[in-house]
């Protein structure tokens, strides 16, 4: 079965107070025009892919990855702005690490999906344990047990008498 994946990068409209003040400051030298360059070069080098079974956060220096069954929380927080361009910083935690998803847009319907999809392989994983364990032995039946018997008997591993006094046992 192949693996399901969505890759996610942050809103552009993230970047507006950066692309303002490069407008601003292109009259100073071009530093507005290399500030502009800079963000959105480096806002580019952001993706968030999202599988079945993971998150991994890549950036031009790093990738982190954290699988879904380890997610305990996703937080949403918003600047006035941002609630009014519809976009937000979605923070996934997990016990030992956390993933930021920058300027993404509809928040909450991010962080319901994600939070929704890790306790689908919450569920997923649990269900497989319990296939994988092994079904307790049963015991033998009273067939099995006379040929086994048998079998002892006929290798000369018992004696006749020991054999008809236990083969008494099962009649």
């Amino acid at each position: 079965m192949t693996e399901k994946s969505i890759t996610l990068t942050p809103s552009h409209k993230s970047l507006f107070w950066w692309y303002l003040l490069g407008i601003f400051l292109i009259p100073l030298f071009g530093v507005g025009i290399y500030l502009i360059y800079r963000f959105y070069s480096a806002h580019n080098a952001i993706s968030y892919r999202i599988t079945d079974h993971s998150i991994t956060a890549k950036d031009s220096k790093f990738e982190q990855k954290m699988d879904l069954v380890n997610i305990q929380n996703v937080d949403i927080s918003q600047k006035w702005i941002d609630k009014k361009f519809g976009l937000g910083l979605v923070t996934i935690r997990s016990d030992s690490n956390s993933i930021d998803l920058l300027g993404m847009e509809n928040p909450e319907n991010l962080a319901n999906t994600i939070m929704s999809a890790a306790k689908a392989e919450r569920k997923r994983l649990a269900e497989l344990n319990k296939k994988s364990e092994p079904a307790t032995p049963s015991k033998p039946g009273r067939d099995d047990r006379i040929d086994y018997l048998t079998g002892l008997w006929q290798q000369g591993l018992i004696s006749e008498e020991d054999y008809e006094k236990e083969r008494k046992h099962f009649e």
